[in-house]
């Protein structure tokens, strides 16, 4: 007898096995092949882009002019570049602009589509809101009364993640975008516009002493490090927070598949266990044996790691893609790397092929005449269960099935937990995204519009609260924001957790997110500097105001000005009720109490893509895990299928006793699903708050709990059906 004539032949009547356990190795790979060409293509084009476009180390604003002259003497004694940078805000409406020109020197534009400025009636807008809203070459747009022709595109390092301000937590490009006009044009439209100050340290520059000589003489009104700018750094945090997703997701959930085809494997070698035992007594060695049956369990790792390899060296571009939905419209070169694509094939392979070996060893350690008998494994317990209960055959042999398999057990469950798992998380992400814009306004008080002035004025605005706002940083140099207001402030939110009114007559108060970021308690003290001299302050937290959303250090005016040594009586923000045009006109930042709301159904729109693959994932692995798991179920149990079509039962009655055991573990198996998924959601909203500079609430409605069931459920029924047919297919006279 040669062993080799059984492959054919043992692939063919075992053909839904092989291509659950491939599917399922299949999916596990794709998951990680996704996130990572994602994030490697990001970060390579990331360094590549910033490097030929001069993205700036820093960018900074004064009270006072720096003149041309000032600019190249600095650039000379703190060997560094430093450029001054026009720019304007406009508010048409319905969309509103940051329009600026041209720099030579730091944070270049680079051209994507249509020709650069030829004329003064031309401007350039930055990608992402012409992709938006289908605007190119020869279309028009109206900014300051003036219709103006787009000559292109582009994008400029520091906005390729394109937030309007700083303080928003995700990008809008529904209503905002950049724009170039010619030297002359903004000239004549805007003057000088706004001016702010871009530097790019040499090696040998002193931070320190620049900052602090620039202070004394201009007093800088904002300091910005690259390193706290999130529409620079945001691009190489979320390209890492996909690599390091992807090998999550390479040791977690492909070894929870792993672990299910080994378990199928297992039982797919034992139920040969016959025939194991005729070679061995016909002499065929043990080593031999075992190569033999390790050679059907490379089917699924070296065929499902081929394909997909295959399939994501062809769909490499669209899968890298879907990462780009925060960014502006970039052009990164995704492709996977040869060792990684090796990787996916040699490793759930190398483990198919041990697993079968130790499990094809086990076996050939029992005795022969246990092994021609089929009694390896089958130790009769389970039919000794409820043996002395009178309850109905179908009931006993479901029973049976669920405890006295337990390998089997834990694989539909596994499979059952996994689907549901992928679908919950999907929605909580949404959910979560969605608590964001609910829960924002109620934390930040009942202000509509806050306008961020360019200038200190002093007194109190009509009609609208005064605030003081000015950047701190700590000891590593994270960026925050002390605020300042009048003890008797209304507009914000002065609450603190334990429900009272913060006394900020009294001392300092911090937000939530602070707490999260810094890891500062109350009754702590805390150790930061000024942004423009580096002087360092010391204060004691008196306590915490829930917001989740900011991360600021709070007191009175006075108490702030005193800090900044301005007088006590300043302000640089207004919060209002009601809009007022004439502080708009000034305002170089304008947020209102629908910004949270708007930048989180962006995020909705962006990510719907992945959330959308996440889904069908999950309900794949639920059909094909299921699919695979009661195919060997009804393969182990043929003899007893047999039995009962001679006694004269129905195919549909077998086939409702063979399975509806499996029904009992939905429930717990959709129930753990939806629990691990929120476990992972509340782990990723922990983890990931200062990278995302926000406290998202981890958030999974009752609504989203009960599609995720039905989901699963769909899931489940779709693999019932598939299966349907095979116990019709089970001959009469099978021994």
């Amino acid at each position: 007898m040669k062993l080799n004539r059984r492959y054919k032949r043992n692939i063919r009547n075992n053909l839904p096995f092989y291509a659950s356990a491939t599917v399922l190795t299949m999916l596990t790979l794709l998951l990680f092949y996704l996130f990572y060409v994602a994030g490697t293509g990001i970060n390579e084009f990331g360094d590549s882009f910033f490097a030929r476009n001069r993205c700036e180390d820093a960018t900074f604003s004064a009270y006072t002019e720096i003149p041309e002259e000032a600019v190249a003497e600095l650039e000379t004694k703190y060997v560094l570049t430093m450029e001054k940078e026009h720019c304007a805000a406009i508010d048409e409406g319905k969309y509103h602009a940051r329009v600026f020109a041209s720099n030579r020197k730091v944070d270049l534009y680079e051209l994507q589509e249509g020709h650069d400025l030829s004329s003064d009636g031309e401007i350039l807008i930055s990608a992402g809101y012409a992709e938006e809203h289908g605007l190119g070459e020869g279309d028009t747009i109206v900014l300051k009364g003036r219709e103006y022709t787009i000559a292109g595109t582009f994008l400029r390092p520091d906005y390729l993640y394109m937030v309007e301000n700083v303080s928003d937590d995700y990008k809008n490009v529904s209503d905002f975008f950049l724009a170039y006009m010619t030297a002359a044009e903004f000239e004549r439209q805007f003057g000088t516009g706004t001016i702010n100050y871009k530097v790019i340290y040499g090696e040998e520059t002193d931070e320190a002493a620049f900052r602090r000589e620039v202070n004394e003489k201009y007093y800088m009104s904002g300091y910005l490090n690259a390193d706290n700018n999130k529409r620079i750094t945001f691009v190489h945090e979320q390209a890492d927070m996909f690599i390091m997703s992807s090998w999550i997701e390479l040791v977690v959930f492909p070894l929870l598949t792993v672990a299910l085809v080994c378990i199928l494997l297992g039982r797919r070698i034992r139920s040969e266990q016959k025939l194991i035992g005729t070679l061995s007594a016909m002499g065929y060695d043990r080593g031999r044996l075992m190569r033999h049956y390790s050679l059907f369990a490379v089917i699924p790792g070296a065929l499902g790691g081929l394909l997909t390899a295959v399939l994501s060296l062809l769909l490499a571009e669209p899968f890298g893609k879907i990462g780009l939905a925060d960014y502006e419209p970039m052009k990164p070169d995704f492709r996977l790397p040869l060792w990684v694509a090796v990787a996916g094939i040699v490793i759930p392979t190398a483990i198919y092929y041990i697993s079968s070996m130790l499990r094809v060893r086990a076996l050939l350690q029992a005795d022969t005449v246990e092994l021609l008998a089929g009694a390896v494994g089958n130790d009769g317990k389970s039919r000794r269960i409820l043996a002395k209960r009178k309850l109905l055959i179908r009931r006993k042999m479901a029973v049976r099935q669920l405890i006295g398999n337990p390998g089997r057990s834990i694989v539909i469950f596994a499979g059952i937990f996994l689907g549901a798992m992928l679908v919950a998380f999907a929605f909580s992400f949404l959910d979560s995204v969605d608590a964001v814009g609910e829960k924002a306004h109620e934390e930040f008080g009942s202000f509509k519009y806050e306008y961020i002035l360019g200038t200190l004025k002093e007194g109190t605005p009509e009609g609208a609260e005064a605030v003081l706002a000015m950047q701190f940083e700590d000891l590593e140099s994270r960026r925050f924001t002390a605020m300042g207001m009048d003890k008797d402030a209304e507009l914000w939110n002065l609450t603190t957790t334990d429900g009272k009114r913060a006394d900020i007559a009294n001392g300092f108060y911090i937000s939530t997110l602070f707490e999260a970021i810094f890891g500062v308690h109350e009754g702590d003290t805390f150790t930061f500097r000024s942004i423009a001299t580096l002087e360092e302050h010391t204060v004691t937290v008196r306590g915490v105001i829930k917001n989740g959303y900011e991360s600021y250090l709070i007191a009175s005016r006075e108490i702030i000005a005193e800090l900044c040594g301005l007088p006590e009586n300043c302000y640089n923000a207004v919060l209002s009720e009601q809009a007022l045009p004439d502080i708009e006109a000034e305002a170089t930042e304008m947020i209102t109490d629908s910004t949270y709301r708007t930048q989180m159904e962006n995020m909705k729109q962006s990510m719907a893509g992945v959330i959308d693959a996440l889904m069908v994932i999950g309900v794949i692995v639920c059909v094909a895990a299921l699919y695979a798991t009661i195919n060997t179920l009804i393969s182990e149990n043929a003899y007893t299928i047999s039995m009962l079509k001679v006694l004269g039962m129905e195919d549909g009655r077998i086939n409702s006793m063979m399975i509806s055991s499996n029904h009992l573990l939905l429930i717990p198996g959709i129930a753990a699903g939806i629990a691990a998924a929120y476990g992972v959601m509340y782990w990723y909203c922990v983890e990931f708050v200062e990278v995302e500079n926000i406290m998202i609430p981890a958030t999974l409605k009752p609504v989203s709990i009960l599609l995720t069931a039905a989901l699963t459920v769909f899931a489940y029924a779709i693999s019932l059906i598939l299966v349907r047919g095979r116990v019709n297919r089970v001959n009469m006279w099978m021994r």
